[in-house]
């Protein structure tokens, strides 16, 4: 079987990929490792443990979750692929019944507030993002598995890192073209723009989980992409 292993939050959750877009990937199964509230961290962590698990998939295609979101080992129960990993969000997300009792949840919600009250600016966030995908793009080159990276949700934007140092790993990013551009296309935005709906203006461009047919519009872009550049 050759399968397209698909990784991200709920936005690649809740995407069923169609057959003819499958077909036109020479894959005929997929697995979809996206889960409700995941990070990128989890999907790095995930992605390379269900490779080593089960071998190389025929094609992986990493949809960037928010990249505020982070997990701890903190589980109740423990899953094949992601272990007692535990997606973190703000605290009303938490879900003590879910956390393990040897956790103390008052001191877990506590420890939430402190960690997004500390966060200064974006490059929290954005540089362990950018570094992710660099390692997580490299991974999947030296195993010779085919990929495609791009952002879902975080609508990213070259003006806010300018004049911050650290960041020449961008150049990186830019030159490899598995990973789509993240500063002029973002998945939920394009299918955004595809809706012919007059009531589209209130649905959030970034954040709306969209149905099957603006799904196949994402497809069919990302077969052309694919056209145009391999």
């Amino acid at each position: 079987m050759s399968t397209l292993l698909i990784n991200g939050c709920s936005f690649a959750r809740c995407w069923n990929p169609s057959n003819e877009f499958l077909k036109s990937l020479s894959c005929d199964q997929v697995i979809n490792l996206g889960k409700k509230g995941g990070s990128l961290q989890r999907v790095v962590r995930t992605t390379v443990e269900w490779i080593a698990q089960n071998g190389p998939p025929a094609m992986v295609i990493i949809t960037i979750p928010p990249t505020t979101r982070w997990e701890l080992s903190i589980a109740k129960n423990e899953d094949d692929v992601d272990g007692t990993w535990y997606p973190m969000q703000i605290k009303e997300y938490l879900d003590e019944k879910k956390i393990s009792t040897l956790v103390d949840f008052k001191k877990l919600e506590k420890l939430t507030e402190l960690y997004y009250g500390s966060i200064p600016d974006i490059r929290t966030y954005w540089d362990s993002c950018f570094t992710d995908l660099i390692l997580l793009s490299s991974f999947l080159e030296q195993t010779k598995i085919n990929h495609l990276i791009f952002d879902m949700c975080n609508n990213f934007e070259i003006k806010h890192l300018k004049g911050y140092k650290g960041f020449e790993k961008i150049k990186l990013i830019n030159n490899n073209k598995k990973i789509i551009d993240l500063f002029e296309f973002c998945g939920n935005k394009y299918m955004y723009e595809m809706i012919k709906d007059k009531n589209k203006n209130e649905i959030d461009p970034f954040m709306y989980h969209h149905s099957n047919k603006e799904y196949k519009d994402l497809e069919n872009y990302l077969l052309n992409y694919r056209k145009l550049y391999f």
